[in-house]
């Protein structure tokens, strides 16, 4: 199958993606523009902050994206009793992108006010103009195309790093780039790489033109202006819209799986089981990654999932190997309950049992099996 057959068999499907990815840039990105401009204007008035803000965002910036959506995912952050991160999904994805954007907004906002010609702030101050008049009729308006520069950057920056936020149940492209590489087929990857370059390239083409605008003469600064009003307002309609459009999972069961193909076939087959027998609607949160599962059943993100229990006795638990899998499910099922308050049920009636696979190579085979018995 080629790309674009892949496309246009998975037309619903790639739609959903893609406005989900637009949501994780633009919810990011404005976030992090009305945080980072305000804190690079202040920098221009107290200098003294921008070591350890700049230090900050640069901090952020260092850290590996997967260890930073690790780190928030524990993390239950609430602002006026609104839970902004925590546990897995868009909210902590977006908290994480945001700090990803901080730097370049920052940096931009404080290097273009502070590079304002001193004279035309004087020449200002002489018309009797206040701080805050300067600020935002002399200052912003000149500062405008760097401003937007570092606007420019960020989006580009959050349109990458926004692939890596399906591995925490965020939705968005990257569920094709995580599919593509755990199932080893080149056409889901692109299918999740070509659209999210097409989406930076388009942002970085748009936000270009607004900038190059902003030094301009009047007339196209107003055309310019009137044009980023109206696209401002095209987002938030957009973000209204998905606002009920991520609000679809309230009050319905959420089925959970780990990121490899037989959970996600096992998740499917419980939330079918469900839709049919139960006749309740089903949110699938399947390719969590590690024992995000686990930490998403325990925060109440999800309702149920397929665990093994010998990975429960080892990896969740932390307990030596048993050798009769009667007493390992016995073990699970009364830790689970006493430590995460967990209800194990029947077993599912299959094992999963280990092998190791080895290349048959002459004196090879033998000899390493050999040291395996002895061991």
């Amino acid at each position: 199958m080629t790309l674009l057959e892949f496309f246009a068999h998975n037309r619903s499907e790639f739609a959903e993606l893609v406005l989900e990815h637009l949501f994780l840039v633009i919810m990011s990105t404005g976030i992090a523009v009305l945080i980072g401009v305000p804190l690079g204007i202040l920098l221009t008035r107290k200098p003294a902050l921008s070591k350890p803000i700049l230090g900050f965002a640069n901090i952020m910036q260092t850290v590996p994206s997967l260890a930073l959506f690790g780190f928030l995912i524990p993390l239950n952050i609430y602002l006026f009793q609104f839970k902004i991160a925590g546990g897995i999904g868009a909210r902590t994805a977006i908290v994480a992108l945001v700090l990803y954007s901080l730097l370049p907004i920052i940096r931009n906002t404080f290097t273009g006010i502070s590079n304002v010609d001193p004279a035309i702030r004087d020449a200002g101050r002489g018309m009797g103009m206040t701080d805050r008049q300067l600020l935002f009729q002399v200052e912003l308006p000149l500062a405008l195309g760097v401003i937007l520069a570092g606007v420019r950057v960020a989006t580009v920056i959050c349109v990458g790093t926004a692939t890596i936020a399906a591995a925490i149940d965020a939705g968005g492209l990257g569920r094709y780039i995580f599919r593509g590489l755990r199932a080893n087929d080149n056409v889901l990857i692109l299918a999740g790489a070509v659209p999210a370059a097409l989406i930076a390239l388009g942002a970085d083409l748009l936000l270009g033109y607004f900038e190059k605008t902003m030094q301009l003469g009047a007339g196209a600064r107003g055309r310019s202006k009137k044009l980023l009003w109206a696209s401002l307002l095209i987002v938030l309609l957009f973000l209204g819209g998905m606002y009920f459009f991520t609000a679809k999972g309230a009050g319905r069961i959420a089925v959970g799986s780990k990121d490899f193909t037989e959970q996600v076939i096992l998740g499917e087959i419980l939330a079918q089981a469900i839709e049919a027998k139960a006749g309740m609607q089903v949110v699938r949160r399947f390719d969590l990654g590690g024992n995000l599962a686990h930490d998403a059943l325990v925060g109440g993100e999800i309702d149920l999932y397929v665990e093994y229990t010998g990975t429960g006795l080892l990896s969740i638990l932390k307990e030596k190997p048993l050798a009769d899998p009667q007493e390992v499910y016995r073990r699970v099922k009364a830790e689970y309950t006493k430590r995460f308050n967990l209800e194990w049920t029947e077993p599912l009636g299959f094992n999963n049992t280990f092998a190791i696979l080895i290349r048959v190579a002459d004196g090879f085979q033998t000899e390493l099996l050999g040291v395996i018995a002895a061991n």
